[in-house]
């Protein structure tokens, strides 16, 4: 049975469609903080999705917003950048009553968000309190364990991996997209798309570009 239920999983997301379970739609109480990292333009109809069917309250990317562009190496595609985070903002935008946080990395242009923006915050590191939790967010992984942190979100790499100690939730928005029930600190993953990695040009791992 579990090997249907990846099967199925993964032959929805080369659709771009997510799979969410009943049992998490049912379980969820909210608010909700979705995170991201590291998307390529061709999930960003996947995320979408995402977005309608959990509305989440609050989102964070942790950075890349446009990975397979590549705009730190390749700074002639600032156009092909600009055209693909457009839609994209406006479409994560869409809702009035979500908050939204975009945490630049690497392959970010601070200009270009700041001019496309209209209701998102942009950030690089920084500690937000949401709902009573303190969030610390960065595109590369900080050790925050210590600094009497809930949740430690941050994307770029493939290690370190999710991880629970000390108190703090660490959650790699490379690896999964994630949901926070900041009623009860509850952590669900959602897998991204088939060949998201590909995508991203990161098939092996230990690699952050």
């Amino acid at each position: 049975m579990k090997n249907f239920k990846n099967a199925y999983v993964r032959l929805l997301s080369l659709f771009n469609y997510p799979y969410i379970s009943k049992e998490l739609l049912k379980d969820i109480k909210g608010p909700i903080l979705l995170h991201i990292s590291d998307t390529p333009v061709d999930i960003y109809s996947y995320i979408y999705r995402i977005v309608d069917i959990l509305k989440p309250q609050y989102i964070i990317h942790t950075g890349d917003m446009a990975d397979n562009i590549k705009l730190e190496i390749y700074k002639n595609r600032i156009d092909c950048y600009f055209k693909g985070i457009k839609r994209f903002i406006e479409r994560l935008e869409k809702n009035e009553f979500t908050k939204i946080y975009y945490v630049l990395g690497n392959h970010d242009d601070y200009k270009t968000v700041s001019q496309l923006t209209k209701k998102g915050t942009i950030l690089e590191d920084d500690t937000l309190t949401i709902n009573g939790c303190n969030i610390s967010v960065s595109h590369y992984y900080k050790d925050n364990s210590y600094n009497n942190i809930d949740f430690n979100l941050y994307g770029h790499s493939f290690e370190p991996a999710h991880y629970n100690e000390n108190g703090t939730i660490g959650l790699n928005g490379l690896l999964n997209i994630n949901i926070i029930d900041l009623s009860d600190k509850r952590v669900f993953h959602l897998e991204y798309p088939v060949n998201t990695n590909v995508s991203r040009g990161m098939k092996l791992k230990r690699i952050g570009l």
